[in-house]
């Protein structure tokens, strides 16, 4: 197997710890904590050195991940367990950003790391595509976002790129146990209401009690999510500062329910600036006039996204003071909007369809803000230039309230 296979980390046997005998009578969370770090019993706020299965890094990290590496002259522990992938700026939009992608290129290449970097998506959605992921399986990535994987179960905790270079080196993480805050969403949402708007009204209720915890994701609600809508949540609770971010397996011990929420109650939301914690309900910003939508990336780029976008257009046109961008989350989901009609549908319809990956979510690409540009997005931040001039205003809010105003001019 060449070291730098995209079937390299499927070919691995991630499965060492699953097997494992620890007798922990603990909570999910817990009791893999424990398994991780190679103990019985575990209490929150101990500090620990962690087994990590899966390191992550990009392009938005990456320089700083290879200017701490050069410091030190230790090899990857696995490069098998070090995935990688090019997704804030591909193509290459400067030539500062492609001689970056040749040295991140050459790094995978030395250290025998899985490089995805032709335009195969974001890496939040390569990792749920191309990795077996289980229960309790631990990753750390440079990347605020690296909890999309808690829709399969993952511990998976952000790091600094300087911190990442440690755990490449040793494949353990040192870390403080995050206090558990076990969310309960039972119920059944109403027709409109998607799982963006979930993540949204969470922030909005409970974002202040977020920060610096480990998010656990419990009830009846998840019966009949999809693992798309799973992860769309998970994504986007680190906004409040979530240390991690995770739905509890069936069959797994939650602990106790500190918060409760009746789904049926959740309506369409949006994320008002300067913040993503600033969130409203849609009625409350009925008639902002907006002149770019952007929908995708690593929280609403997968197909039963796109598939509510082409829905929306199907019945009306882009609106013609509208710039509507729309990215895939990955060359799967290209693919299989190419399949079932909807890229068509969506150029004809006077949106444009974005290479797979981060889309200009970093700032960093194609469809960047001007000053007085006032844009809905399914992006993940909507601080002042995040996507470009300062003076732009964003709002964040689900598939399809982007879609909606895309073709409407308003929200």
């Amino acid at each position: 197997m060449s070291p730098r296979s995209t079937d390299g980390i499927r070919s691995l046997d991630f499965n060492l710890r699953q097997g494992g005998i620890l007798r922990v009578n603990k909570n999910f969370y817990c009791k893999y904590m424990a398994k991780a770090a190679g103990i019985e019993k575990i209490s929150l706020g101990d500090m620990v050195e962690i087994e990590v299965d899966l390191a992550l890094a990009h392009d938005g990290t990456g320089p700083k991940l290879l200017e701490a590496w050069e410091k030190q002259s230790e090899k990857v522990y696995d490069g098998r367990r070090v995935l990688l992938t090019v997704d804030h700026a591909f193509p290459a939009p400067t030539s500062a950003e492609r001689s970056f992608q040749r040295r991140f290129s050459q790094f995978a290449e030395e250290q025998g790391c899985v490089l995805y970097n032709h335009g195969e998506g974001v890496l939040h959605q390569i990792v749920a595509e191309k990795v077996p992921l289980w229960p309790g399986m631990i990753i750390a990535g440079a990347d605020g976002h690296v909890a999309t994987a808690g829709a399969f179960g993952a511990l998976a905790y952000a790091l600094t790129p300087e911190e990442l270079v440690a755990v490449l080196v040793s494949g353990r993480l040192k870390m403080q146990v995050p206090e558990l805050l076990t969310i309960g969403l039972d119920g059944e949402l109403q027709p409109e209401v998607l799982p963006r708007d979930i993540g949204l009204y969470l922030l909005w209720k409970f974002g202040s009690d977020m920060k610096g915890k480990a998010v656990g994701l419990t009830g009846s609600l998840f019966n009949s999510l999809s693992s798309a809508a799973r992860m769309t949540i998970c994504n986007f609770l680190p906004e409040a500062g979530a240390a991690t971010a995770f739905v509890v397996p069936e069959g797994e011990e939650a602990g106790p329910i500190k918060r409760g929420v009746d789904v049926s109650k959740i309506e369409a939301m949006i994320a008002v600036p300067p913040q993503p914690t600033n969130v409203k309900p849609a009625r409350e910003l009925a008639g902002v006039k907006i002149n770019v939508a952007i929908a995708g990336g690593c929280s609403a780029g997968r197909l039963e996204d796109m598939q509510i976008i082409a829905s929306v257009l199907q019945e009306y046109p882009v609106h013609s003071d509208v710039t509507f961008i729309v990215t895939p989350a990955s060359r799967a989901v290209t693919q299989a909007m190419d399949e079932q009609g909807i890229s068509a549908l969506i150029r004809e319809r006077g949106a444009v369809i974005m290479p797979p990956g981060c889309g200009p979510c970093p700032g960093k690409h194609f469809g960047v803000l001007a000053e007085g540009d006032v844009a809905i997005t399914t992006t993940i931040k909507n601080t002042p230039g995040r996507i470009g001039s300062i003076q732009a205003s964003i709002y964040l809010a689900s598939p399809r309230t982007v879609a909606l105003a895309a073709v409407k001019g308003v929200i």
